[in-house]
């Protein structure tokens, strides 16, 4: 009955109303769709052709998952439309997912073309990650694929004393004063790595840091990144860094991924795919398999939801 009250509205509303009802084509609905009974056919038709806008529509035929991590969130961002969701304002720690923050900070305060120097500080504040060497001259740019593919916390730290010399600025405080300008309520940064168990967000907040992420595509073009050789300035010493993010070899359409990890953590992940034309982004924090429970979100949202 409900079904059929609704058809009826959309039938007086919607000016391509004859066409309710009608064979659809299957450009439009696969096979694996065909599951909808008449009604909820006639229905999704109908709310097709009133507003495309719609989609995507669940399918309730397809259970949800069972997700094993703390929290997790699967968004589009331009809908402003959660797929699925899990303890999404439960604060907990997000390990190297503190790095996207650090590489915003850094793209919007310094010339990327800068040349740093690695100090000593840099390289032993929380264990030599990256194969930075001390005294090296390198490139902001090269720091940041340090940063983002290897989730180098000697970069994270290099980064930060650059940018706090160029500013004059504390580089936490920044990135502090961002999370808020942003409104992420619940999330607060100790340190530029992620190292620090006191670096917490939500998965709701990481959400919007990643919609906000957008509007720099060099860190997504980084983070898309499966590998790279660069070399410092003076080209004496030479680096190969492998991104860490394992799903990019084996999604298709991905825009980017950063991984986290710690004990007090566990295994986090922020992935973002284009699916339909949309972005997905898809967050894990607190996971045993980061990239299998990932994985096994993305394949459920393609089964789940009518695109």
């Amino acid at each position: 009955m409900l079904a059929k009250s609704l058809i009826t509205i959309l039938l007086f509303l919607n000016p391509f109303s004859f066409l309710i009802g009608q064979p659809i084509s299957s450009d439009v609905f696969t096979e694996e769709k065909t599951q909808l009974n008449k009604w909820e056919h006639s229905l999704f038709s109908a709310l097709w052709f009133a507003n495309p806008n719609f989609l995507p529509i669940r399918d309730w035929n397809i259970t949800e998952p069972e997700v094993e991590a703390k929290a997790a969130l699967v968004f589009i961002p331009d809908k402003n439309k959660i797929l699925y969701q899990k303890n999404i304002n439960q604060v907990l720690p997000i390990a190297s997912l503190t790095k996207l923050m650090t590489a915003l900070i850094v793209v919007e305060n310094i010339d990327l073309e800068e040349i740093a120097v690695v100090s000593k500080e840099a390289i032993t504040a929380y264990g030599d990650k990256g194969g930075l060497v001390i005294d090296e001259k390198i490139s902001v740019k090269s720091l940041l694929y340090a940063l983002l593919m290897e989730s180098s916390n000697d970069a994270a730290a290099s980064l930060a004393e650059i940018t706090q010399q160029k500013v004059d600025k504390n580089f936490i405080d920044l990135m502090n004063q961002k999370a808020e300008k942003l409104r992420l309520k619940n999330t607060h940064f100790i340190d530029s790595s992620g190292y620090d168990s006191g670096n917490v967000s939500t998965v709701e907040d990481i959400a919007q840091l990643v919609e906000y992420s957008f509007s720099h595509p060099i860190i997504w073009q980084i983070m898309k990144t499966p590998v790279i050789d660069l070399s410092s300035a003076d080209g004496k010493i030479n680096h190969h860094w492998v991104n860490t993010d394992e799903l990019l070899n084996r999604l298709p359409n991905i825009v980017g991924g950063k991984t986290g990890y710690t004990e007090e953590a566990q295994g986090c992940l922020v992935l973002v795919i284009e699916t339909n034309n949309k972005y997905l982004i898809t967050i894990v924090l607190g996971a045993q398999e980061r990239f299998l429970q990932t994985e096994r979100l993305i394949n459920w949202v393609q089964k789940a939801y009518l695109w």
